[in-house]
């Protein structure tokens, strides 16, 4: 059961979140983003960002929303490579991502298993380019195209830029050494921290510390 303190930081980041609707759509207020006919909603942005917080790791809502743009692209490859999670890996390795941060997580929210779902099957998605660099499939990289050209975004979250989330990959990866020793062999959670909008782009508006944020403290 979620404690009163979790369920308040939800409410909180709801209501700073609401009343941003896409420009230019039909869609109501508190959508975040319209893509390939999916909405994504500024209530699970604020649900996924949460989840990240609550594993240990600082991240802004751009992040949040970049993960949930691949969500449906990463399942689908998942499922047709016969590699999908299953919700009690999912449970499992989110239970050694707090690990990795030197915390005990008792309990595993929906979202949770979701958001470590969605970046396990992106790293899936991952092919290595050189020894420093990776790339994706077609399926992954053919989505981000597109999310670029034809994803109506909230302007509070800015424009969704290929190069941004090029550069958020290569941080990734750099990263992967600090958890090359973590419990459960989950180094592939740096791909959490993936994002292709500005990370400065949404402070003033939420309120939220991002890990832009804290490297710069």
């Amino acid at each position: 059961m979620k404690s009163m303190k979790r369920i308040s930081a939800a409410l909180l980041l709801a209501v700073t979140l609401s009343g941003c609707a896409v420009t230019g759509q039909p869609a109501p207020p508190g959508t975040a983003a319209v893509f390939d006919g999916n909405t994504v909603t500024n209530d699970e942005v604020a649900a996924w960002s949460l989840a990240l917080r609550d594993l240990g790791f600082a991240n802004g809502p751009g992040e949040a929303l970049t993960l949930l743009l691949l969500q449906p692209v990463v399942e689908k490859a998942s499922v047709e490579a016969g590699n999908a999670m299953t919700d009690e890996e999912a449970e499992r390795d989110a239970k050694f991502w707090a690990l990795a941060k030197g915390q005990t997580l008792p309990d595993v929210t929906d979202d949770q298993i979701a958001v470590v779902r969605t970046v396990r099957g992106l790293a899936t998605q991952a092919v290595p380019a050189d020894a420093n660099t990776v790339t994706f499939s077609a399926p992954v990289l053919d989505a981000l195209a597109a999310i670029e050209t034809r994803a109506d975004v909230s302007p509070q979250y800015g424009d969704f830029s290929q190069t941004v989330f090029a550069d958020s990959v290569a941080a990734a990866v750099a990263d992967i050494l600090n958890y090359s020793n973590a419990p459960g062999q989950v180094s592939y959670l740096v791909l959490k921290s993936v994002n292709g909008f500005s990370p400065y782009a949404q402070r003033e508006w939420m309120g939220v510390e991002t890990a832009a944020d804290q490297a710069s403290a």
